[in-house]
């Protein structure tokens, strides 16, 4: 270990260690000024997402090189050098492929729960329009006790309020703002109606009835194809333990496996 540390290119791969990881503090800071300057939280560009993978890519590979350098180069055997190993491949694959990627599975499990909340946003909506609430008061109202079920949309709410006050823009357009960056095609459907009618001044009560009746009977509709596909694999298993016990008995009982039980009541 002392040898690799005095090696002559020892302090070049640290200097190039310490680019890649000042590159990736400097990325993280261009998100977080992007993010202030949109005034909401928004996806990475394409050129930002190769930016992630290639940073990435350039710190997960020294860093992974070094530990099988250490695991080939000290003599280590046995448990040791399986550690080294293992570490190595988990610092790769975190480092290169879960890090960068964080920001997309981040935004589809996001987009996954708004798409469940969306029935229930427009619900709130429809009765709040109903008794003559305006937008932003109806806004205000939804994100101002904390729910944990409902967090995603009241952060979403969230933002667009302070985009309403930052930019001055209506509520309904602000929301629409937000929701658009997140990708959720069926609320951005309801938003664009909302804010349609904000500019208009017309009454939206028919078509929030319709998204509301469509996204129940989407809803309704891949809940049924789940519960199908999880009974499919349920008779699967079934199946499998079944045969799985059948044989188990047969082998059981063809080896003379009775005479164990025997000897021990003798």
């Amino acid at each position: 270990m002392t040898d690799l540390l005095i090696a002559p290119g020892a302090s070049f791969a640290a200097l190039a260690l310490a680019g890649v990881l000042l590159a990736t503090l400097g990325l993280m800071r261009m998100e977080r000024a992007r993010l202030a300057w949109l005034g909401f939280r928004a996806l990475p560009t394409c050129w930002g997402m190769a930016g992630r993978f290639v940073l990435g890519q350039a710190a997960a590979v020294p860093l992974a090189g070094l530990l099988l350098l250490i695991a080939l180069a000290s003599g280590a055997v046995g448990n040791a050098r399986t550690l080294l190993l293992v570490a190595a491949l988990a610092i790769y694959l975190y480092a290169g492929v879960i890090l960068p990627r964080r920001p997309i599975v981040a935004a589809q499990q996001e987009r996954r729960k708004l798409r469940l909340l969306t029935p229930g946003f427009v619900s709130y909506v429809r009765v709040a329009l109903a008794g003559y609430d305006p937008p932003a008061l109806l806004l205000e109202r939804y994100c101002a006790r904390p729910v944990r079920r409902l967090l995603p949309m009241q952060r979403l709410v969230v933002e667009a309020l302070a985009l309403m006050n930052q930019r001055r823009l209506r509520p309904f357009e602000a929301l629409r703002v937000v929701v658009r960056s997140r990708g959720c095609v069926e609320l951005t459907d309801v938003v664009e109606a909302l804010a349609q009618a904000e500019r208009e001044g017309s009454d939206v009560q028919e078509v929030l009835a319709a998204h509301a009746a469509t996204l129940e009977a989407l809803l309704r509709d891949e809940f049924t194809r789940l519960l199908k596909r999880r009974t499919i694999y349920l008779l699967g298993l079934v199946a499998v333990s079944l045969v799985v016990g059948i044989l188990g008995n047969l082998l059981f009982v063809m080896t003379a496996g009775g005479s164990v039980f025997a000897d021990i009541g003798g």
